[in-house]
């Protein structure tokens, strides 16, 4: 995710083609959107050395983001290739990748901006500041907020009249980049637009969210009542009625919310914004009706939802299909929505009829379809599995967890071993469960399957912890090695924050722990996937003193942010030591990109790993953790990495 040291040239209006980048260079000097550029690119970072014809892709900005592969080929010592563009881009940036490695240019990237009358095209830095703040980490860079807002700076120089719609973004950055004088230059803006008048709902839309950033609620409230007042049937109505819709979970409350939303959306033009996702709310009406059991208004609903794209269709039938098989409820209808889902997404990734997504390679479109196949024939067969149909599961399984996956998906796996035991002679699939312990890629069930099958093979349980380890191991030792080559020896950033009780904890009194900081918030579906694996690692360490795990809870969108989070605590029974990341402060210092993500802290105050995503294995989690606990241990114990 990481890119850099491009044309510090063309940063300056009238650069050159070639600028001073000896390891990049393109032409024509001002390339213009529709124009084709010709690149040369020399290997560097790491990618030098590797022999491997690197991929090359372009992702065009402007009108969303358009993916550009590049054939490359060698000329005197260089590689070059020819970039086509569309006239509805302004920026365009590289992925220079070989053996899953990124050259990053020393953390600048590679990228080109689209000219038009002689300077940058209206939006072209607004696109840089998009790539410094999230394109970049998906090649190869780490986000830059001072690069961000910088290239707002330089949009707005260019090209004034682009203030006006991009000036909430470049304040929201300019805090995070300058706390100390962030409040004052809202605060001037907030002024500014008092003294020009209000006149507009939108004039009120802007004006609370600058009360937002200066986080002066009570005033974003007044002005938010004074909206209503002076426009009573403004677009604010339409919007509070999509978010009464939204959190609604009463089927019947929900169907007459969605039936006044589609009347007003075709008759008043305060509405007619809602219409053209008309479609996509009666959707969001069909899961409600397998909640509730109604099978027929079910069936209803999606006929009524007349879906016309069959891919789109066989997304929402595994997705219903799933949650049928969970308690069992109405299996048949499950396994002919699955079955559909199954067939269509086969015969599209064999032979696709749709075209390409224009943000994805062909080699993305490619394993996006199979890996969507193998996701819903893994569905598939775990229903066949609740209904008793091992033998027509187990093809379906196997499929998904062998040969898509690779053995690498540890729920595909399990899917697989279910049915693989009703099925299989003994020794061939116990020989399959050996293979997933030893590359970490079993679960609890999987390992209380090969027990039986043990126990079967050996008339006993004698000696199954002995042979349990030793499969572990490998995996283990392998584990352990993977970690190490990814150990870090970066200084924590220091904070301290207040946690659920009121109770301040300041990082730095807590030198001499190992502590993991897991950031976190109620509505990020894979944080809240991880906790009870979480728990788990919590409960592991409970006894050591010298292992504090903290929770920050972190860009939560709510009015009471302590009570969100405390009330999801108590709900689900967590014994974790929440603090409370309000101004979103921390999770900016500690560079997230994406939650969950935990940091692994040394007793010297060293982050020695970081670990982003969540596997969808509790006990996977809890494995990794506690080796980067000990690793950590370790490395801070000697002053140094591996």
């Amino acid at each position: 995710m990481y890119i850099k040291n491009v044309l510090l040239g063309v940063l300056i209006a009238g650069s050159t083609a070639s600028y001073a980048q000896s390891n990049f260079t393109y032409t024509p000097e001002q390339p213009k959107a529709g124009d084709t550029i010709h690149i040369s690119y020399q290997q560097g970072g790491d990618l030098t050395g590797i022999q491997l014809l690197p991929e090359a892709i372009g992702y065009q900005l402007g009108a969303g983001q358009k993916v550009v592969e590049i054939p490359l080929r060698r000329s005197n010592g260089r590689l070059v290739g020819v970039v086509p563009t569309d006239t509805a881009s302004n920026f365009i940036y590289f992925a220079f990748t070989a053996d899953k490695k990124f050259d990053n240019n020393f953390n600048k990237g590679f990228y080109i901006h689209l000219y038009k009358d002689g300077k940058p095209k209206q939006g072209s830095y607004v696109s840089k500041s998009f790539y410094d703040q999230y394109y970049g980490t998906t090649v190869g860079l780490e986000a830059n907020n001072e690069a961000a807002l910088k290239a707002y700076e330089k949009e707005f120089e260019l090209h004034p009249d682009s203030k006006k719609v991009n000036n909430l973004a470049y304040l929201r950055m300019f805090n995070t980049v300058n706390k100390a004088e962030g409040p004052a230059r809202v605060q001037k803006e907030i002024e500014d637009l008092l003294k020009t008048g209000l006149k507009t709902e939108a004039d009120y839309n802007t004006l609370t969210s600058l009360y937002g950033l200066a986080k002066l609620p009570q005033q974003a409230k007044i002005f938010t009542d004074l909206k209503k007042e002076k426009f009573p049937t403004g677009q604010w109505v339409a919007s509070d009625a999509l978010n009464n819709f939204n959190r609604e979970q009463d089927l019947a409350k929900k169907e007459k919310m969605l039936a006044d939303i589609t009347a007003k959306a075709n008759t008043d033009s305060n509405w007619t914004f809602l219409k053209p996702n008309l479609a996509f709310y009666k959707e969001r009406l069909i899961p409600l009706y397998v909640k509730a059991k109604d099978w027929d208004g079910l069936k209803k609903a999606i006929d009524a939802a007349d879906i016309k794209d069959n891919v789109a269709k066989a997304r929402l039938y595994n997705s219903l299909a799933w949650e049928m098989q969970k308690d069992s409820s109405n299996l048949p209808l499950a396994a002919e929505l699955s079955g559909f889902a199954v067939n269509t997404t086969k015969a599209d990734w064999k032979k696709p009829t749709g075209k390409k997504p224009d943000y994805l390679t062909t080699k993305q479109w490619d394993e996006q379809r199979k890996s969507t196949y193998g996701m819903f024939a893994d569905s598939y067969a775990m229903i066949q599995y609740r209904m008793g149909n091992y033998k027509k599961g187990l093809p379906y399984a196997k499929e998904a967890a062998l040969v898509i996956a690779e053995g690498k998906n540890v729920d595909e796996n399990a899917t697989y071993a279910l049915l693989a035991s009703k099925v299989l002679p003994v020794a061939k699939y116990k020989k399959e469960l050996e293979t997933f312990v030893k590359d970490g890629k079993a679960n609890s069930e999987i390992k209380d399957l090969l027990k039986e099958a043990y126990v079967k093979t050996n008339k006993s349980d004698a000696g199954y912890d002995d042979y349990i380890t030793a499969l572990q191991r490998e995996s283990y030792l392998k584990m352990v090695e993977e970690l190490k080559k990814s150990i870090l020896n970066e200084t924590a950033p220091t904070f301290a924050l207040f946690n659920l009780d009121g109770k301040k904890t300041d990082i730095t009194e807590l030198k001499g722990k190992t502590v993991i900081v897991d950031f976190w918030a109620t509505w990020c579906g894979p944080c809240i996937a991880s906790f009870p694996g979480m728990q788990k690692a919590v409960d592991k360490y409970k006894a050591d003193p010298n292992v504090k795990f903290l929770f920050v809870n972190t860009w939560e969108q709510v009015d009471d942010k302590k009570k969100n989070a405390s009330d999801f605590i108590e709900k689900n029974k967590y014994g974790f030591d929440v603090l409370l990341d309000n101004e979103n402060k921390v999770v900016t210092d500690f560079k997230v990109d994406g939650i969950p993500t935990k940091f692994i802290i040394g007793a010297d105050g060293k982050v020695r790993f970081k670990s982003v995503g969540f596997s969808g294995s509790d006990d996977k989690l809890v494995e990794e953790l506690s080796v980067m606990i000990d690793l950590a241990k370790e490395a801070s114990a000697s002053g140094k990495a591996f």
